[in-house]
């Protein structure tokens, strides 16, 4: 009868040195991992400070030409204030020319009608004189001299001897003229972010053919929270320009560190449904009313 061995195994020396090999390997691999996670990260930090560096030399260019515009539009309102200054003046002195004109031929005509009423005044009394002298009768002649005309009255004419032609010409000249709105500067707009070149997709075509057939644009300020990055603003800006029936996408920054992205499009297109289909920002709508779309948006470049 044969006894059973139940005796343990002693280790295989080829197992353990097996294990031991596959474990050192392992860890190369780990730690070889780490370091190309490292490598990659170090290199996307490097690229993204270029492109920092370079975005933010963009909007100082940017800013320069907007303040040298502004210059100028102020440098030609002055001359023009200067030149219309000069030509109300011009015509104010030459009508005063015709008003003196037109004030002494009046007061001249005046003074003749002064003379005329003088003149006959003086006849009528002459007459009256030559009959109360040759009457001899006490009683008559007291009863004629109570009857001795009254010299004329003179008054001034109650308003200046001006036509109503050379009045209305004075009101024209210093009538303030209405001042005009400036002229807008170009709406500033965030550089975007080099990106490749990508394939054709079916949102994309459908909004280059939206664009092509639709009628009417419309314009919606789509107010954005959440964005911190200048790449990400760039994107987000980019992303809404290629929605269906989006024709253009402009950007200025509010007064509370959110994003104003002016969209004009189509009045068909549906701005508070298409937005949440952005990629890699998770937008939401969070309130809505004629005109504007408040949304808030998650930062992708913010992330880690």
């Amino acid at each position: 009868m044969m006894v059973e061995d139940t005796a343990p195994r002693q280790p295989n020396r080829f197992l353990a040195d097996l294990t031991q090999a596959m474990r050192a390997t392992a860890e190369s691999a780990r730690q070889a991992t780490i370091d190309q996670c490292h490598a990659d990260a170090k290199a996307y930090t490097e690229k993204l400070h270029a492109r920092t560096d370079d975005e933010a030399a963009s909007l100082r260019k940017a800013a320069e030409a907007d303040v040298s515009a502004i210059r100028d539009w102020s440098k030609a309102e002055v001359e023009r204030i200067r030149v219309e200054t000069e030509q109300r003046i011009a015509r104010r002195r030459e009508l005063l020319e015709q008003e003196l004109q037109e004030y002494n031929s009046a007061i001249e005509l005046e003074i003749g009608r002064v003379e005329k009423r003088i003149s006959a005044f003086e006849e009528e009394v002459a007459g009256f004189f030559q009959n109360l002298l040759n009457e001899a009768d006490p009683t008559i002649f007291a009863s004629m001299a109570a009857q001795m005309p009254d010299p004329p009255s003179f008054e001034e004419p109650e308003q200046a001897p001006l036509s109503t032609d050379l009045r209305a010409r004075r009101e024209e000249i210093m009538r303030q003229p209405e001042t005009e709105a400036p002229t807008p500067l170009p709406e500033p707009t965030m550089p975007e972010a080099p990106a490749p070149e990508e394939e054709e997709t079916p949102k994309r075509a459908a909004s280059e053919k939206s664009s092509k057939t639709s009628g009417a644009t419309e314009s919606t300020q789509v107010v954005v929270v959440g964005l911190v990055s200048v790449a990400s603003i760039a994107q987000f800006k980019r992303q809404l320009g290629r929605l269906p029936g989006v024709k253009n996408v402009g950007v200025s920054s509010g007064p509370d560190g959110e994003f104003i992205f002016t969209v004009g499009h189509s009045a068909e297109t549906a701005l508070n449904s298409l937005i949440p289909t952005l990629p890699a920002f998770q937008a939401r709508v969070v309130n809505e009313r004629e005109g504007v779309l408040n949304v808030s948006a998650h930062d992708p470049e913010a992330e880690g």
